[in-house]
C-alpha cells in the first residue's frame, strides 16, 4: 500500500475498532507516514491504530500523548469559557472542532488546533474582559468574524463573532446571518446553546466546503464527514439537509463529501469525480496551501482570466475588504492609502508569498 492507502486503512481501523493486520504494514515508511498524517492533522488517529497492533513508533506515540494533554486543555478552556459567558449572560455556542471531537471512538482522537465559540457579537467589548480575566492574551490581527486567544502553554480560542466570514461564499455568509433562527438552547441553560444534528452537520460541510474552494482542505475533514455519518445518519432528516444545503449552495459536494468519506473507509469504487475530489485533499492538506487559494479564487471568481485575477489582485474588490480589511471598508477614505501599504508589504516584507503566488498561476497547466 501507498501511504495515502496505508493512512486511510489504518484511520477506518482506529474509527471501526479493528486491529490492524501487520502484514499489510510490511514495507510501510513510518517517517513518510507520520510527516503525511501530520500534514492532515490525523497522527493521534493513526497512532491509536498502530498501537492496537503493537507497534510503538516514538512519532506516533508522542503524538497521541500530545494530542490527549491538548484535549484536556482544550476540553477545560471550552467549559469555562462557557460557564463565564452563561454567568454573564451572553448567549454562545461551542462549534466545529469543539462539538466534533465527542464523536471519534476514543479521547483525543480527533486532533485540534484551537477552541471555537461562537458568541453574541454585540458584547464583544465584555467577552474580551471575560477573556483577559480568564488569563487569555488577545492575539487578534484585524478580522471581520473572529478575535484569537492564547494562555500559555497550550491553550487558543477563536471567539467567533460570526460563522462565516468570505467574499468567496456570499451564499453561506447570508445563510448564517441570523443564525440564532438555527440555535436550540442547552438543557438547564439560559444562554448556551447547540445546533440540531442537521444543522450542525450542515455547518461542518459548509465548513469544509469553504476551505475546499479557497485553499483546500485535508483528509480530516473527510474522517469527521465519515464520524458524524456512521453515528447520525440513520436518524437525520435528509430532506431537510438535501433542502438546506441547495440553499447553500453546496447539495453536490455534500452528496460528493458524503459518498467518498464512506467509499473511502468502509471500500467502494471511486467515481471519476470522487477520485479527483481525494486528490485534491491529499494534496491540500488540512490547512490548504497557497497555491490552491491563488487558483481557485482566479478559476471561481474571475472565470480563469490571470489578467482579470491580476488585476483584482493589485486592486482587490471593494466588498471584500470587509473581511480582509474592515477597518478601510468601514472608513472607505483610506482604501488609497491601503492599496499603497499592500504594494510595500507585499515587495519588501513578503516577496516570497508575492512570487509563490505569481508562479502558482502562471505555472498553471493550459
Amino acid at each position: 500500500m501507498g501511504i495515502e492507502e496505508t493512512a486511510l486503512y489504518l484511520s477506518g481501523c482506529a474509527l471501526n475498532g479493528k486491529i490492524p493486520d501487520k502484514s499489510r504494514l510490511e514495507g510501510v515508511n513510518f517517517e513518510e507516514l507520520y510527516g503525511f498524517a501530520t500534514a492532515h492533522m490525523i497522527s493521534a488517529l493513526l497512532g491509536y491504530a498502530l498501537e492496537s497492533a503493537g507497534i510503538n513508533h516514538k512519532n506516533f506515540s508522542q503524538a497521541r500523548a500530545k494530542a490527549e494533554r491538548k484535549s484536556v486543555v482544550f476540553e477545560n478552556d471550552c467549559r469555562m469559557i462557557s460557564e463565564r459567558l452563561e454567568s454573564s449572560g451572553i448567549w454562545h455556542m461551542p462549534v466545529k472542532g469543539s462539538v466534533m471531537r465527542n464523536y471519534y471512538p476514543a479521547f483525543g482522537l480527533r486532533e485540534m488546533s484551537d477552541v471555537d465559540i461562537l458568541f453574541n457579537s454585540s458584547r464583544s467589548d465584555d467577552v474580551r474582559e471575560i477573556m483577559k480575566g480568564l488569563g487569555f492574551e488577545s492575539q487578534t490581527s484585524e478580522s471581520a468574524h473572529h478575535d484569537v486567544y492564547h494562555k500559555p502553554p497550550l491553550s487558543i480560542a477563536e471567539m467567533h463573532r460570526e460563522l462565516f466570514g468570505s467574499w468567496q461564499t456570499p451564499e453561506i455568509c447570508r445563510y448564517y446571518d441570523d443564525v440564532k433562527r438555527l440555535m436550540l438552547l442547552d438543557e438547564g441553560k439560559n444562554y448556551t446553546y447547540h445546533f440540531s444534528t442537521e444543522d450542525f452537520y450542515i455547518h461542518i460541510t459548509a465548513h469544509s466546503y469553504h476551505h475546499y474552494i479557497t485553499a483546500g482542505t485535508g483528509l480530516r475533514s473527510v474522517l469527521d464527514e465519515y464520524v458524524y455519518l456512521k453515528k447520525f445518519s440513520d436518524s437525520m432528516n435528509w430532506e431537510y439537509i438535501s433542502q438546506e444545503s441547495l440553499k447553500l449552495g453546496i447539495k453536490d459536494f455534500e452528496e460528493q463529501l458524503r459518498s467518498l468519506s464512506l467509499k473511502v473507509i468502509d471500500g467502494g469504487e471511486l467515481s471519476e469525480k470522487e477520485s479527483a475530489m481525494l486528490k485534491y485533499i491529499v494534496n491540500s492538506g488540512v490547512h490548504g496551501s497557497g497555491g490552491n487559494v491563488a487558483e481557485n479564487e482566479m478559476m471561481t471568481l474571475y472565470g480563469g482570466s490571470r489578467v482579470r485575477f491580476m488585476l483584482a489582485s493589485i486592486f482587490p474588490p471593494f466588498k471584500k475588504l470587509k473581511y480582509t480589511a474592515p477597518f478601510v471598508y468601514r472608513h472607505k477614505y483610506l482604501y488609497p492609502f491601503y492599496l499603497v501599504g499592500r504594494l510595500v508589504s507585499g515587495v519588501i516584507t513578503r516577496p516570497g508569498r508575492v512570487i509563490s503566488r505569481l508562479r502558482s498561476i502562471f505555472s498553471r497547466s493550459k
